[in-house]
């Protein structure tokens, strides 16, 4: 066989694969979804390092549970994605501006910095 048709037949076995492992839109929103968990506990375990009441921390764990319930909501509610077929896109909308936070590929989605420093900022104001 010439090295062209082995170089061919190589990619087009990867864009077979990248195409049946392209994530789908609900693992995106799971991204999403485990991205703003993990910041929510960040930051309710920095609290609870700052405070030694017991009432303090009751609170926050109280906090931490009516805050992941919320969550899923408003993810499902903000992100969509676009699928490119041997990869796809997670975007968030939000204010009426739609950004792209995401991209998945291979079976996995990474979600950009991008949220983490909308979130430290509050909530999503400069995803830009």
């Amino acid at each position: 066989m010439k090295k062209g048709y082995v170089a061919l037949l190589i990619i087009g076995m990867l864009v077979l694969i990248a195409a049946i492992t392209n994530p789908s839109p609900e693992r995106h929103k799971e991204a999403v979804k485990t991205k703003f968990k993990e910041y929510m506990q960040k930051s309710m375990k920095d609290s609870t390092s700052i405070s030694e009441d017991e009432d303090d921390k009751v609170g926050l764990a109280l906090g931490m549970l009516i805050g992941n319930a919320i969550i899923d909501p408003i993810v499902n509610s903000l992100i969509s994605t676009d699928n490119y077929i041997v990869f796809s896109t997670t975007k968030i909308t939000w204010d009426g501006k739609t950004k792209v936070i995401g991209i998945g590929a291979f079976g996995n989605v990474f979600i950009t910095k991008k949220i983490d420093n909308a979130l430290d900022q509050g909530l999503l104001e400069s995803i830009e």
